[in-house]
């Protein structure tokens, strides 16, 4: 397996298997791979076409405040993502009935604030960034877990 690096190929690694880990990547960047197989441990075969591979973004802190019937929710920014998406409930598993999302399309915004909550509630809350490739969002990992309690 083989990465483009400016106009030249660089090795990665060799592997039996149909997948290889390459590692020491930036985050949210798109990188170009190519692979070839060798039979025998010799004889190279032809290279596949190439292939280009996105990171995910970075994962991100969740710092959150409770009010009268609300949270706010916010998180430092991260680098060349295009938004975030921040998920509360009221179920430490994030079950799909228990679950809400609010999605920030703006990569500059550090904060979210949810109203229209039960009072005296505690709610969970995670968050992770996105950046849309192609029309489709690829997502980060989520952020620790953070519970609040609403005024």
């Amino acid at each position: 397996i083989e990465q483009r690096v400016g106009k030249t190929w660089k090795y990665v690694g060799t592997t039996k298997k149909t997948s290889l880990t390459v590692k020491k990547l930036k985050a949210n960047k798109s990188y170009k791979f190519r692979v070839r197989a060798v039979i025998d441990g010799a004889t190279p075969g032809t290279y596949s076409k190439t292939f280009t591979a996105k990171t995910v973004p970075l994962k991100t802190t969740l710092t959150l405040k409770a009010g009268k019937k609300a949270l706010t929710a916010s998180w430092k920014t991260v680098a060349n993502i295009t938004g975030y998406e921040v998920q509360y409930s009221t179920s430490k598993k994030f079950t799909s009935k228990t679950t809400k999302k609010v999605t920030v399309k703006k990569n500059k915004t550090v904060k979210a604030t949810v109203k229209s909550l039960k009072k005296k509630k505690t709610y969970y809350v995670k968050l992770h960034g996105y950046k849309t490739v192609n029309n489709k969002k690829v997502y980060g990992s989520f952020s620790a877990v953070k519970a609040v309690k609403t005024k």
